[in-house]
Protein backbone atom coordinates (compact mmCIF):
# COMPACT_ATOMS: atom_id res chain seq x y z
CA UNK A 1 0.00 0.00 0.00
CA UNK A 2 1.41 3.55 -0.78
CA UNK A 3 1.20 6.47 1.80
CA UNK A 4 2.02 10.12 2.20
CA UNK A 5 3.29 11.58 5.47
CA UNK A 6 3.44 15.07 6.46
CA UNK A 7 5.20 16.31 10.04
CA UNK A 8 3.49 19.13 11.59
CA UNK A 9 3.38 21.69 14.73
CA UNK A 10 1.09 19.67 17.47
CA UNK A 11 -2.60 20.59 15.89
CA UNK A 12 -1.43 21.76 12.58
CA UNK A 13 -2.16 20.52 8.75
CA UNK A 14 -0.45 19.68 5.85
CA UNK A 15 -0.02 23.15 4.44
CA UNK A 16 2.48 23.71 7.38
CA UNK A 17 4.34 20.48 7.22
CA UNK A 18 8.13 20.73 8.29
CA UNK A 19 9.19 17.03 6.33
CA UNK A 20 6.62 15.03 3.95
CA UNK A 21 7.31 12.36 1.87
CA UNK A 22 5.97 8.93 1.18
CA UNK A 23 6.15 5.15 1.78
CA UNK A 24 4.63 1.60 1.19
CA UNK A 25 4.01 -0.66 3.62
CA UNK A 26 1.81 -3.91 3.93
CA UNK A 27 -0.89 -2.23 6.12
CA UNK A 28 -1.99 0.84 7.95
CA UNK A 29 -0.57 -0.27 11.32
CA UNK A 30 3.25 -0.87 9.83
CA UNK A 31 3.02 2.44 8.15
CA UNK A 32 1.86 4.45 11.79
CA UNK A 33 4.95 2.11 12.90
CA UNK A 34 7.17 3.57 10.39
CA UNK A 35 5.82 7.15 10.19
CA UNK A 36 6.63 7.72 13.42
CA UNK A 37 10.36 7.15 13.62
CA UNK A 38 11.18 7.88 9.45
CA UNK A 39 14.31 10.04 9.44
CA UNK A 40 13.48 13.88 9.27
CA UNK A 41 16.66 15.69 9.38
CA UNK A 42 14.25 19.36 9.12
CA UNK A 43 13.02 18.78 12.15
CA UNK A 44 15.86 17.47 14.07
CA UNK A 45 15.41 18.87 17.80
CA UNK A 46 11.95 20.27 17.78
CA UNK A 47 9.22 19.15 19.87
CA UNK A 48 5.97 18.77 19.55
CA UNK A 49 5.07 17.35 16.43
CA UNK A 50 2.68 14.95 15.09
CA UNK A 51 2.78 12.90 11.65
CA UNK A 52 -0.26 13.10 9.57
CA UNK A 53 -0.62 10.11 7.42
CA UNK A 54 -2.64 9.85 4.36
CA UNK A 55 -3.88 7.11 2.32
CA UNK A 56 -3.02 7.47 -1.53
CA UNK A 57 -6.03 9.11 -2.79
CA UNK A 58 -4.88 12.27 -0.04
CA UNK A 59 -7.49 11.23 3.06
CA UNK A 60 -6.18 11.88 6.02
CA UNK A 61 -6.40 8.33 8.07
CA UNK A 62 -4.09 8.67 11.41
CA UNK A 63 -2.67 11.28 13.83
CA UNK A 64 -0.08 11.01 15.89
CA UNK A 65 3.07 12.11 17.44
CA UNK A 66 7.06 12.09 15.73
CA UNK A 67 8.96 10.04 17.61
CA UNK A 68 12.03 10.99 16.21
CA UNK A 69 14.58 9.61 14.27
CA UNK A 70 15.77 7.51 17.18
Amino acid sequence: MFFAYHIVPEGGHAGQALEKGTCTAPNVEAAKRHVQTVPAPNVAGKTGLEVILQDSAGAEIWRGPYSGSG
